[in-house]
């Protein structure tokens, strides 16, 4: 929502407000516990987010499944999703269309937060513990998910499908390093350089 409202409400940059806001989180998490990984959860809670089965397929599975199909329904079917595209494109052509666009985007950002929320209860599920820097390689990931599925960081074009996709591919390359002990630095700038070009060739077809 501090997103939100700073980008959409104020007209700061998107990147610089979503660095800020993540490094005062980080600090603010690492402040309060110490530094240190917090410990002590039950079995249940594990078992439950990471280790619990339903219709036979792992829970992360099912939550990532649902989220696919909201997700979709929500960017292709309803009248929200049709602003954000439009928005994106052309934020002009949005204002003369009567799209409200800042409670479209504070929206936005307020639904990627609870994302990103269940997202990391997951995964401390998974390692048993909380910790402030735990997962700090995925927002590179991510974007070179997205971009690779041919998301435009601009906004207007991309889809849920096609971040998915993007998501597997950045997946199956990084656990591809890993079984054969690519360096962890070498694999950042792997991943970095992937971005570099996914936006270069996206120029490129955009120009023709």
């Amino acid at each position: 929502m501090a997103n939100g409202v700073l980008i959409a409400g104020i007209g700061i940059n998107p990147l610089v407000t979503t660095l800020g806001v993540a490094n005062i989180v980080l600090s603010l998490a690492s402040t309060v516990s110490g530094g240190f990984p917090v410990s002590g959860f039950t079995l249940q809670f594990s078992q439950l987010f990471a280790q619990s089965s339903f219709l036979g397929l792992p829970v992360p599975v099912v939550v990532a499944a649902v989220v696919f199909a909201g997700l979709s329904v929500l960017m292709n079917l309803t009248s929200f999703g049709r602003s954000l595209y439009i928005i994106g494109a052309n934020p002009k052509a949005a204002v003369v269309a009567g799209i409200r666009s800042g409670p479209v985007v504070a929206a936005a950002y307020c639904l990627c937060g609870m994302l990103v929320g269940l997202g990391a209860l997951m995964l401390t599920a998974r390692t048993g513990s909380g910790e402030p820097n735990l997962g700090g390689n995925l927002t590179l990931e991510s974007i070179a998910a997205a971009v690779v599925g041919g998301v435009k960081l601009s906004g207007g074009e991309g889809g849920v499908g096609a971040a998915v996709l993007g998501a597997l591919f950045v997946t199956v390359l990084s656990n591809g390093m890993n079984l054969t002990q690519v360096d962890g630095y070498l694999q950042q700038i792997c991943l970095g350089a992937i971005i570099i070009i996914a936006l270069v060739t996206s120029r490129g077809h955009s120009r023709h």
